[in-house]
């Protein structure tokens, strides 16, 4: 009975702290990956809860805070992301992209590109475009070109990588019709070139 005692004793807390750590990869996994919380609008996805919300899970609020530092409600800000193309393709430096559009429904905006949570390194020093430095069309509507090879306009350079690439939109303080109808906003439309 005592060798029973001791074996439960020793074996107890290495199962506790075994099922601890994959209650926390599940949650991590869970908060990190697939449809959970989000919101879908063409090729660009956002969480519905806002990244510094309260509500947005703890779990979560961690890796904003581990990858970006901090994040806002999304009545501040909403932080718009596409890892796929329009037609439904991993984005990658090996292609050229075409970012279209006008002007979201927001005080102000800021497109750039990111790897591994940084800009993409460039020759040029050229990582993003916003509403006050893009040059437009006639119409006020605006193009961003992607590629490795220099383009004529707004054009942000892909440097000399290889693998894949994460486009970023931050919207600050959208209006309410941003937050309402997120899945309908108007944001730029994103197509390959090549």
């Amino acid at each position: 009975m005592t060798t029973a005692l001791i074996i439960l004793t020793i074996l107890s807390p290495i199962i506790a702290v075994g099922l601890a750590y994959l209650w926390g990869w599940y949650q991590l996994h869970r908060a990190t990956t697939g449809d959970y919380d989000v919101i879908k609008n063409g090729s660009w996805n956002t969480n519905r809860r806002g990244e510094g919300s309260k509500e947005a899970l703890r779990i979560h609020r961690a890796r904003i805070a581990k990858n970006a530092g901090f994040g806002m409600n999304r009545d501040e800000a909403i932080y718009w992301g596409a890892d796929l193309d329009s037609n439904g393709d991993r984005i990658t430096y090996k292609h050229k992209y075409r970012i279209e559009g006008s002007d979201p429904d927001t005080r102000w905006w800021c497109l750039s590109l990111n790897r591994n949570g940084f800009f993409i390194p460039n020759k040029y020093k050229r990582y993003s475009f916003s509403k006050t430095d893009i040059k437009r069309e006639e119409d006020g509507s605006w193009v961003i070109k992607l590629s490795t090879e220099e383009q004529p306009g707004n054009w942000i350079p892909l440097g000399d990588q290889s693998g894949h690439f994460r486009i970023l939109l931050r919207c600050y303080n959208p209006k309410p019709s941003m937050i309402k109808n997120s899945e309908s906003a108007n944001l730029p439309h994103l197509t390959r070139e090549d």
